[in-house]
């Protein structure tokens, strides 16, 4: 029999080995789970199954003038010998509007409906238990969607086909198209909630609770190893109709194949076949400037109402002669884990081209942020050559590691305040990897005061839309940084911009008419240079509107005639599409759900609030038992390392191995 001390020192012995074990589980599981390239598959008792759902996505983009039109099929292929129920997370442009849905087997095809989404949610669950085959698409973020398709039968392929239009980006000439392929993962405050998995993942009536972080979003992800086949297929077509001769049709980061089938018409093919982990960029420019700095677009609905989508983009002159003001320049940049890679040496590299911009009148200080805020100064510094040559060394010892805490940084250079004498002007470079969105907007309107925020997006697959709505609320612009090569022109750009004065105070108004104009986004975002005024409107009678802002030299007035727009359609779509975003970015969700989901109902339009769903009333002779989540290809450039969250990852895993070592000495207590 072993005396006490022996007992002690067997259980330490059996405790140390306990944690060591339960260590190595979980690490090799964190790796396991990040390199494995297959599809999860889980049944109703949540039991592991073989994957069998292969994913191919077709997207086929119409541009007619400033709208691109968009259609965006995926086939979902059942190779299993029995139905599945399947979900995809994917990824759309952040300011698109989505306003259709159809759902094809075989011949037979259903067109989706819109309804509200927790009606939608109700009718896809019941088709489902009931063995039809149906489909729901829902909005999770402004960028972000999820498919759900039930009962796909044995051998069987069901195709959802989306569509949405957006309105394409133009700036210092260059017209611009993005379509997003993949998600970066994101990370999430903890504020967790006990609560059993949605009944859509795993139908088991006998699940138990799990720890769920709030508004998880939950892509999962698939790496293919060296000489293996992608899980998915992806092909896109762009079809252009500008009327314009275009020159330096470019896609930065994919192989296309080009055609010139008439004058001012053109076909980019994608031509490339592991294409799913890095964002679409297609850039073109006309071969002529117009003379003319304005474009109107109008529409007429059966109802009599009208709607027009106003682009200004004011002669660069009117900036080039204004005098440089002094400037306080705050570069912000996310040193987090999600940045680890190539996103680390995009930003390294902004960093150091931005500082070279510098002039002797500026001052500036560099804030680096993970789960802790790391400014180089206290204080901001002169731009004189000993603090740059301080600020090249801190930006040489940035490394990536550790959680996303945007509001810490964002605390550390936003005070509220108005400062007079110069301009003040926060640089933030990220990929966007965050959750919380909506709480950061609010936070950043708070507490901007008179200065103004500019993102900059890192990586191959940024959250664009965390980035263009920031910037929207701090009244400055958003650039995307996606490759080394784009380092200098981008930043050439956005410096071009910063060193010139803003129009501010823009506006629409009525000319003789005392009815205020219904237009978005509102308010108007200031003016910079080479940037454009994009904005939708609603006309009522009135013949003339006209756009009103203050500049250095003083106020600026420029009037629109509504009768002399070019037609085009989808332009009332547009218009609800941004009143939705303006009403979401500036109030509190509840207080304006009413309206957004009366608009979106109105327009056909998904929201949050709504959603489309489409439902084959001839149900299979078995229900479906197995679920299959369609795996997300990893951003490319992206390293994976241990999950972190808000900074508290480390905390987590270390509180973890301890509660499970507490449990297992209880038990041997016992």
């Amino acid at each position: 029999m072993l005396s006490k001390p022996s007992k002690v020192l067997t259980r330490s012995r059996l405790w140390l080995r306990g944690t060591l074990f339960t260590f190595i589980v979980l690490v090799s599981g964190m790796s396991n789970a990040n390199t494995s390239p297959e599809l999860t598959m889980f049944d109703s008792s949540g039991a592991m199954a073989a994957p069998g759902v292969i994913l191919k996505s077709d997207a086929t983009m119409t541009l007619t003038g400033l709208i691109n039109h968009v259609v965006v099929t995926q086939h979902y292929r059942n190779e299993n010998p029995f139905a599945v129920n399947a979900r995809y997370v994917f990824p759309l442009a952040d300011e698109s509007a989505v306003h259709a849905m159809t759902m094809r087997i075989g011949e037979r095809v259903i067109k989706g409906e819109i309804d509200k989404k927790a009606v939608a949610e109700s009718r896809y669950q019941e088709a489902k238990q009931a063995g039809q085959q149906a489909a729901l698409v829902r909005q999770q973020r402004a960028n972000m969607f999820v498919s759900n398709v039930a009962n796909i039968g044995p051998g069987e392929e069901v195709q959802i086909q989306l569509q949405y239009q957006e309105v394409i980006d133009y700036r210092s000439g260059t017209f611009a198209l993005r379509f997003p392929t993949t998600i970066t993962p994101r990370y999430h405050p903890i504020n967790g909630v006990l609560q059993a998995q949605e009944q859509s993942d795993h139908p088991s009536s006998n699940e138990q609770p799990s720890f769920t972080p709030s508004a998880w979003i939950a892509p999962i992800y698939s790496t293919s190893r060296h000489g293996d086949a992608p899980q998915s297929e992806f092909s896109l077509t762009i079809n252009i109709d500008v009327g314009l001769e275009l020159v330096d049709i470019q896609s930065k980061y994919h192989k296309v194949a080009i055609e010139n089938p008439a004058f001012g018409r053109y076909r980019v093919a994608l031509n490339e076949s592991n294409a799913m982990n890095r964002d679409f960029l297609l850039e073109f420019k006309p071969l002529q400037k117009e003379q003319a700095q304005a474009a109107f677009f109008t529409e007429q609905l059966d109802n009599g109402e009208r709607y027009g989508l106003l682009m200004l983009l004011p002669p660069d002159d009117h900036f080039t002669q204004t005098l440089r003001l002094a400037r306080e320049l705050i570069f912000v940049v996310d040193t987090s884990g999600s940045m680890h890679g190539q996103s680390m040496e995009q930003a390294k590299s902004a960093l150091y081209y931005a500082l070279s911009l510098l002039d002797s009148n500026d001052s500036f200080n560099i804030i680096g942020f993970d789960d802790q805020v790391m400014p180089m100064s206290t204080q901001p510094v002169p731009a004189n050559d000993f603090n740059l040559r301080r600020a090249e060394r801190f930006v040489y010892d940035l490394q990536a590691d550790g959680g996303t805490d945007i509001k810490g940084a964002l605390d550390s250079v936003l005070d509220g305040q108005a400062h007079t004498g110069y301009v003040r002007q926060v640089v933030f470079l990220t990929d966007g990897s965050v959750s919380n969105e909506d709480a950061l907007f609010k936070h950043i309107s708070a507490e901007l005061g008179d200065s103004r925020l500019f993102t900059v997006g890192i990586g191959s697959a940024p959250n664009s839309y965390f980035m263009r709505r920031a910037a929207d609320v701090g009244r400055g612009t958003f650039t995307h940084i996606g490759s080394t090569a784009q380092v200098q022109p981008k930043m050439q750009q956005l410096f071009d911009k910063l060193a010139h004065p803003a129009i501010t105070q823009l506006a629409l108004i009525n000319d003789g008419i005392d009815q205020q104009l219904e237009y978005w986004p509102s308010p108007l975002p200031d003016l910079y240079f080479s940037e454009p005024v994009m904005v939708a409107v609603k006309l009522d009678s009135q013949a003339a509107i006209t756009l009103t802002g203050q500049t250095a030299q003083g106020p600026l007035a420029i009037k629109l005639s509504t009768q002399q727009g070019q037609s085009a359609q989808g332009v009332a779509r547009l218009w609800a599409r941004q009143k939705i975003k303006s009403l979401l970015l500036y109030n509190q969700q509840q207080q304006v759900k009413a309206q957004v989901e009366s608009l979106a109902l109105e327009h056909q339009l998904l929201s949050p609030f709504t959603a489309f769903i489409a439902i084959e009333q001839t149900p299979l002779s078995t229900v479906a038992e197995h679920n299959v989540q369609v795996a997300n290809q990893l951003p490319q450039g992206l390293t994976m390392r241990l999950p972190q969250t808000d900074g508290q990852s480390r905390l987590s895993i270390v509180l973890g191995l301890l509660l499970l070592s507490g449990v297992a000495v209880l038990r041997f207590k016992k």
